[in-house]
């Protein structure tokens, strides 16, 4: 079993804060079976029971088509939400770390999609900011990484599954997903190619 030290400890929480600068958080960790140090349920149990009646609500209202209330439980959990977001129904985020998510202006989030922010594999933690650029739309039952980040303009379709930075205007489709360039793009290259 193996839990962070003191000095790993203080580099994820600065990494949690913002101070560190870094995108995404690595650190090898035990079997996460086992305490890690790197969970919110790691810690004491009414820390634990806190955390998991924040979660829990965080998941009601997710499902509900309120989305004033989302946006609002969202940035009372410490997310980065612009003005005229709009999360849809049934929508999952990650809630053991919303203070890794920011949501730029003018952003649509589809039915069924969901944002982690952290994952465990059988020796490893990861953690990483999800930016939404403004105007990105992430369709229905997508599914966006942790550390990635949706270029403004950018469109992830429906059912895909981002584990890579969209660039701007670009869109994401398939599982896994890849990038089509946007077509201005496409068409400047042509153009420059023929001159």
């Amino acid at each position: 079993m193996k839990q962070l030290s003191p000095a790993d400890r203080q580099r994820f929480e600065d990494f949690l804060s913002g101070k560190s600068g870094e995108r995404v958080f690595i650190q090898a960790t035990g079997h996460p079976s086992q305490p890690t140090g790197c969970c919110p349920c790691d810690r004491s149990w009414a820390a634990v029971l806190w955390f998991y009646a924040k979660a829990t609500l965080l998941a009601v209202l997710l499902k509900l088509p309120f989305n004033g209330l989302k946006i609002a439980y969202l940035r009372a959990l410490g997310a980065t939400i612009g003005q005229q977001v709009f999360i849809s129904v049934d929508v999952w985020i990650d809630p053991a770390f919303t203070q890794l998510l920011t949501i730029e202006d003018n952003v649509m989030i589809g039915v069924g999609a969901k944002i982690a922010l952290h994952e465990f594999g059988q020796r490893e933690f990861r953690a990483g900011r999800v930016v939404l650029r403004r105007e990105a739309i992430i369709g229905g039952f997508a599914i966006i990484g942790h550390g990635v980040e949706i270029g403004e303009g950018a469109t992830v379709a429906g059912g895909a599954a981002v584990q890579r930075d969209v660039p701007a205007r670009a869109t994401a489709i398939g599982n896994p997903a890849r990038i089509l360039r946007p077509k201005n793009e496409v068409a400047s290259q042509t153009n420059t190619a023929h001159e």
